[in-house]
């Protein structure tokens, strides 16, 4: 889910739960309110457990935005208006000093800063650091205090954000501007992907065994990169987005050309390796389809359902990294598939698999006719308009399988025909569950 810095001093307040119900309370809504903090260090701990850092004052706020590494923690930002400042702050704080000259005029420096403290932490964002500024939220205790706030605006020659007051008129806007900020599919899938990011580096998890000596992957040099794609806050146009996707996909995979049929991937484990097939054979297919420049066509389109997927896979097969599904929960809300369901679904997938394909009649073995699907020459009707996408599902799927040949033989012996059998036949774990569960309704949702 998305991460919130919130930037609120309580004004002295003896409980801090009604303003933190008020901002948050949607986020909340599955602890108790008995069972909340009330004081505000034991409040900063129990958010951060729920991805929102409080700072309580002004330059707690100035130097953790300063912070690149602790910017980078964060998607959206809550300001109060009126901050604490400390007297001896000035003394640690290395850019306070210079905020403090913009008001020298006034009589009382500090007094005159305090009043539209949030607004100067704004002016920082979005004119020092490049953060969007529809990313930050503008909340103001009282309604009297944004006189104030809209000169310091106006003297800045700077558009006055809607900025709410923590009255109860305005709470439903909050919230709902929380709700959606927390819920987009963009910032959930980009938080997602930094936070695992994250947790193969904490816990030191080194590459597998076909990526650590066959390919040997620089690991720094391959997570740096996905950090630096993914580095600035906003959110990409609709226009440019799966140009973002595409690349994503074409550096997520570039490793996989190691693998072949020749290797025999479609069948077992990779020479030996303890990772199963299902999380190599999709993206061994997108490496393909990326390499030979056919994901471009109008059908084959990522959304960010289908890049976390896709991510989840790659850092499965390189890391062994499984705690993905509290990562990505808010973009995948499916309810579990049966095998009976699934059983039925992979028969109708690989007759779709075989239409309209130019291959010699014994050439029926599932994962071969996905990757024909890819040949120009052996799919020339269908291939401008293919879903690749729902074939990197496709994929997935049939790896939990045992296809059996059942060969019924003509009367006079010269002809036969073959049927398959699908049997559900895999190891489960939770991981797969939950991508099982991804892949067959993201098929139908796709149509395919």
């Amino acid at each position: 889910m998305s991460q919130f810095l919130w930037v609120e001093d309580f004004e002295e307040k003896k409980s801090v739960k009604p303003y933190t119900d008020f901002v948050f309370g949607e986020l909340l809504q599955d602890v108790k309110s008995e069972q909340r903090p009330t004081n505000k260090e034991e409040m900063r701990l129990f958010l951060e457990k729920k991805g929102v850092f409080l700072e309580l004052t002004f330059t707690d706020g100035l130097e953790f935005i300063y912070d690149p590494e602790n910017l980078l923690k964060v998607d959206y930002i809550i300001l109060d208006v009126r901050l604490v400042i400390e007297e001896s702050a000035d003394e640690d704080n290395e850019h306070l000093p210079n905020i403090l000259k913009y008001y020298e005029k006034e009589d009382d420096p500090r007094a005159a800063l305090k009043i539209v403290a949030g607004y100067q932490l704004y002016v920082e964002l979005v004119i020092n650091l490049g953060f969007p500024k529809e990313h930050i939220l503008l909340c103001s205790n009282h309604a009297n205090h944004l006189q104030s706030l809209a000169d310091a605006f106006d003297k800045a020659k700077m558009r006055l954000p809607k900025i709410p007051t923590k009255e109860e008129t305005d709470k439903a806007y909050v919230r709902n501007w929380v709700k959606q900020c927390r819920e987009n599919p963009y910032s959930v899938l980009r938080r997602g992907i930094l936070n695992m990011l994250d947790d193969i580096e904490t816990n030191n998890l080194n590459l597998t065994e076909p990526f650590e000596k066959d390919e040997s992957v620089n690991k720094d040099t391959f997570l740096e990169g996905l950090r630096f794609m993914l580095s600035s806050h906003r959110i990409p146009p609709n226009k440019t987005r799966q140009h973002l996707y595409k690349t994503l996909c074409d550096y997520l995979t570039k490793y996989f050309d190691i693998f072949s049929p020749k290797d025999h991937l479609y069948k077992e484990k990779y020479k030996g390796s303890s990772i199963q097939k299902e999380y190599f054979i999709p993206a061994y297919f997108v490496r393909n389809w990326v390499a030979h420049n056919i994901l471009n066509n109008i059908k084959s389109k990522f959304s960010e359902q289908d890049v976390g997927f896709l991510f989840i896979l790659v850092m499965k097969a390189m890391f062994n990294y499984s705690e993905s599904s509290d990562k990505f929960k808010l973009l995948y809300d499916y309810p579990f598939v049966e095998n009976t369901e699934l059983q039925d679904c992979l028969v109708s997938l690989h007759n779709n698999c075989r239409r309209h394909l130019i291959v010699p009649q014994y050439e029926t073995e599932i994962f071969e006719l996905i990757r024909l699907r890819g040949e120009k020459k052996k799919n020339p009707q269908q291939i401008s308009t293919e879903d690749f996408v729902a074939l990197m599902y496709v994929s997935f799927l049939f790896s939990c399988v045992r296809i059996e040949p059942e060969i019924q033989t003509a009367d006079e012996g010269l002809k036969y025909e073959i049927n398959w059998n699908y049997l559900i036949d895999y190891q489960g774990d939770g991981l797969f569950e939950f991508l099982k569960s991804i892949a067959y309704h993201r098929l139908k949702e796709r149509n395919f």
